[in-house]
């Protein structure tokens, strides 16, 4: 990370319903015994972001003791209208004057502080005529994705409008990183993909 970093806030997703996994709540997979959601902000915790938010929605009364030890959390009432509209909430719970907006999912088991440190890094590393990065491995988009705030800014001048639609729509804007890690393309949706990252069921 550079030594003066832009102002960072943080969001992560974990409102989701986990139905493919039997409905289990992914934040609380453990890997090596840690929670998919405190390993997440334990690896961004160095990342010094002056804004950190949990947008939890099913499971919420599970995960929301451990995800406010290391952020604010906000709840989706409406979790079941999908990840739009848990984007969509932690954009508009955003509070401070941030510069990058890193946008996370908790079901990414790999990730880790180097990994987000890159993203955060070629972004800031970009022409001002570059308002968002995305990893892309294999062939595949990946996450997380970092926005400068004057995107996000936009997404929230446009009513229901989610960061996917304004990537779809500002391509000239947005960088594809091209990265060989395949820690931004690995996620957990199924009991495959649990056995195969190591995870434990809670």
């Amino acid at each position: 990370m550079k030594v003066n970093p832009s102002r960072l806030a943080i969001l992560l997703l974990a409102a989701g319903q986990g139905n493919r996994l039997g409905n289990v709540p992914k934040a609380l997979l453990k890997k090596e015994g840690i929670p998919l959601i405190q390993r997440f902000w334990q690896e961004a915790s160095s990342l010094n972001a002056i804004e950190s938010i949990s947008v939890l929605g099913f499971y919420a009364d599970e995960i929301k003791p451990l995800a406010k030890q290391y952020s604010r959390v906000v709840i989706n009432q409406q979790a079941e209208e999908g990840h739009a509209s848990s984007v969509r909430l932690g954009l508009e719970s955003l509070h401070t004057n941030f510069d990058l907006l890193l946008i996370a999912l908790v079901d990414q088991p790999r990730m880790t502080q180097a990994s987000l440190e890159l993203l955060i890094d070629a972004l800031e590393g970009q022409g001002d005529e570059i308002d968002a990065l995305v990893p892309l491995c294999q062939g595949q988009r990946g996450n997380p994705i970092v926005m400068r705030r004057r995107a996000v800014l936009e997404i929230l001048n446009t009513p229901v409008q989610t960061p996917r639609q304004w990537l779809d729509q500002h391509s000239k804007r947005v960088c594809f990183y091209e990265t060989q890690q395949d820690a931004f393309i690995a996620d957990v949706d199924t009991l495959d993909d649990i056995n195969r990252e190591g995870l434990e069921l809670i």
